[in-house]
């Protein structure tokens, strides 16, 4: 992987800046929780991986499963997800203006899958503007969301503070709706988030493997 620094001059670099400071701050929220409440530091990562993953979605029924506190649980996705958006979103513009400012084959791939997927949806979002990308984050489908919405938003003209505040405040406000939605089955995630955990583990490991077969055997 090879970065170049001269990304800092452009606006978008200075955004992908902030997202990179605030990854170094979530490390160092899971050091210190493995350290000092080592309780907590096994169900962050569940659900950092889940989410990142799987969605937003199971991330948050990995929370809720674990009884942990509502509150805490809303922040720490939504911290998760602006992360996401503040890192992968100028590296998409970076992309888009074939300014290549990272090389690394796997993330470049994304980009490009990415470009096409956000074409597919730029005409519909296009023609509602604001409340169009509104829906489009707060829908649970595949291919919507937070950072998928924030490419979207960048093709279809939206500035960068425009795209990133509606994005980020519909993170906030469907975190809270899923929250909601998932409470009602919280007795059934309660008793089987055993089983939840082992799913998780099991289905990460098929990815990976699935990651390795593809990239040694094709």
């Amino acid at each position: 992987m090879k970065l170049d620094q001269s990304f800092l001059k452009h606006k978008e670099g200075q955004i992908l800046l902030l997202g990179l400071m605030l990854l170094g701050g979530y490390f160092i929220l899971v050091l210190l929780c493995a350290i000092f409440y080592s309780d907590y530091f096994q169900e962050l990562l569940s659900i950092t991986v889940t989410n990142v993953i799987f969605g937003r979605m199971a991330g948050l029924s990995i929370g809720v499963a674990s009884q942990m506190n509502t509150t805490f649980l809303v922040l720490f996705n939504f911290f998760i997800e602006t992360i996401m958006v503040l890192i992968l979103y100028p590296l998409f513009v970076f992309s888009w203006n074939k300014l290549d400012f990272l090389s690394y084959p796997p993330l470049s791939r994304y980009l490009e899958r990415s470009k096409i997927n956000a074409h597919k949806y730029e005409p519909l979002i296009k023609r509602y503007g604001i409340i169009g990308l509104i829906l489009f984050v707060l829908t649970p489908f595949a291919m919507t969301g937070p950072v998928a919405g924030s490419f979207v938003g960048f093709l279809i003209g939206f500035r960068h503070r425009v795209t990133l505040t509606i994005v980020l405040t519909s993170t906030f406000v469907a975190i809270n709706i899923w929250i909601y939605l998932i409470k009602n089955f919280e007795e059934e995630l309660v008793a089987y988030s055993d089983i939840l955990m082992i799913g998780l583990f099991i289905a990460v490991a098929v990815l990976l493997l699935w990651y390795f077969v593809k990239k040694n055997f094709r």
